[in-house]
């Protein structure tokens, strides 16, 4: 055979596969649009978490924002606590919060984990540590939670009333709960969601599952591998495993090659960012009310913390 016969077979058989990709994803946009799905997008190659941005991504609470709102809430219950002659000292914000915005990222109901860079020693990553919280005396703890440790209501210490709810309870109260950063569900009406019968996800669920079976893993979509009981081991109260093990290591390897492999995190973000575009545009009223809401509260806290926190009574 010669090489000009060779190359012109392989271009054959390139534009074929071309096609035949072209096709599916045709069918599969036809399929959607059926189902009233929303139209997507270019679909983008995915390889970082540094490029998973979405429409929504300007609406959700920040991480910064999420800390002004628990260092305020924070320095009331403190204030509070000290005014019964006890101290309270301030939790890490971050072990109830989360962390980075890249780490946020690395994590969604649609696709799972997804973390490139990260060391493939620590698998999926799901596994963090905890603490107990630190051990407090009865009389903190009264005026604290407002119960006592029998978990009975306790509404007068040392003579003095106790706030509804205890001094979490009053610091809550003035800057309302720190809500989840980068968390959309928080958002009017939950947020934008994803169904699970949108068909271009299904068809790329389908693809990634292939994928995984040909390694001899069985899962249905990357966020059934990711959340798998078997990653996640309580070994005590207040305390969690770190341990990742080999099969844990083995999994989330696959699960990123076919990840990789079939643009899963491409077709997940095009259509992810779909979905979004057509809930802003149906919430707008409510999108700008929310913001308005949490910048009220966010000028309420930063006033707090300059004040070192409300005066408790």
């Amino acid at each position: 055979m010669s090489i000009k016969t060779a190359s012109t077979i392989n271009a054959a058989r390139c534009a074929a596969v071309l096609a035949t990709l072209v096709s599916v994803a045709s069918c599969a946009q036809g399929r959607a649009e059926q189902h009233g799905a929303p139209p997507l997008g270019p679909i983008p190659v995915i390889t970082s978490v540094d490029q998973i941005t979405l429409p929504i991504d300007s609406y959700e609470v920040t991480v910064e924002q999420t800390r002004t709102l628990f260092r305020a809430s924070t320095a009331v219950a403190q204030r509070c606590v000290r005014s019964y002659g006890l101290s309270y000292p301030a939790p890490r914000w971050g072990a109830a919060f989360g962390d980075t915005p890249r780490e946020l990222r690395k994590r969604s109901a649609v696709y799972g984990f997804f973390d490139p860079a990260a060391p493939k020693s620590k698998g999926y990553d799901a596994i963090g540590s905890s603490s107990a919280p630190p051990a407090v005396s009865d009389g903190v703890l009264a005026v604290l939670d407002g119960v006592d440790r029998a978990n009975k209501p306790v509404t007068v210490y040392e003579g003095k009333a106790v706030p509804d709810r205890g001094c979490l309870g009053r610091g809550r109260a003035e800057v309302g709960d720190p809500p989840m950063p980068a968390d959309s569900g928080q958002l009017p009406d939950g947020g934008p969601k994803v169904p699970a019968t949108d068909p271009r996800m299904v068809e790329a669920n389908a693809k990634w599952s292939r994928c995984m079976k040909s390694k001899g893993l069985r899962y249905a979509s990357p966020w059934a591998a990711y959340f798998d009981p078997k990653w996640r081991s309580v070994s005590a109260p207040g305390t969690v495993s770190r341990t990742h093990t080999p099969e844990e290591i083995a999994t989330a390897t696959a699960d990123l090659d076919c990840k990789l492999s079939t643009n899963l995190m491409g077709v997940a973000v095009a259509v992810e960012a779909a979905y979004d575009k057509q809930y802003i545009d149906s919430h707008k009223a409510a999108l700008s009310a929310f913001t308005r809401s949490l910048d009220d509260r966010l000028a309420r806290a930063r006033r707090l913390i300059a004040s070192g926190g409300a005066d408790a009574g």
